[in-house]
């Protein structure tokens, strides 16, 4: 052997009585061997014993991300909502401009129908085919209207509804009259 490796220099020498790191040896940390058993599970405990409520901060913490996501995502959700209304709103639209279009091209098929046109001249325009005669009937007693129901009120005939003669006539027959007959 070397003489390094006899005097105790060797791998292994000057680490305490154990030959490794012990608790409390000489190259051991300050305060390594004080530590209760609980921090070493990983459950940090208070002075008293009791666990630290890392839980609770763990919930305040997601509700105050919950709230700051909340405050940020609602004017962008409210537009959305608001966009596909507008979208529904509009389809409606375009499927009631599309049957629309469709009564319209059904109309214009129909007045290239030559048949179609002279009816409709005859029966809008009261024209006639040429050697045909046409006949309008005028009843002197039109048929009698459906009496309305609704009541009418008989207002008198004030000075302001008659006219101005009868107005100036009324007056003289008023002024020529005795007190009795104005009654």
């Amino acid at each position: 052997l070397s003489a390094g490796m006899s005097a105790g220099r060797g791998p292994g020498a000057g680490r305490g009585a154990g030959g490794g790191r012990g608790a409390g040896g000489a190259g051991a940390r300050p305060g390594a061997g004080a530590r209760p058993a609980a921090s070493i599970a990983g459950r940090p405990t208070r002075a008293g014993g009791a666990p630290r409520p890392t839980a609770l901060r763990r919930v305040a913490v997601l509700g105050v991300i919950a709230v700051v996501l909340t405050v940020l995502l609602a004017p962008a959700i409210r537009s959305y909502v608001a966009q596909q209304q507008q979208i529904d709103l509009l389809a409606t639209r375009v499927a009631d401009q599309r049957s629309q279009v469709g009564d319209l091209q059904r109309e214009r098929d129909a007045w290239q129908d030559p048949a179609y046109v002279k009816a409709q001249a005859r029966d809008r325009l009261k024209f006639v085919m040429p050697g045909d005669r046409a006949y309008t009937v005028i009843d002197p007693a039109p048929a009698p209207r459906p009496s309305s129901t609704v009541a009418r009120a008989v207002v008198p005939a004030t000075a302001s509804d008659r006219a101005w003669f009868g107005n100036l006539w009324r007056s003289t027959q008023i002024a020529g009259a005795t007190p009795a007959a104005q009654r």
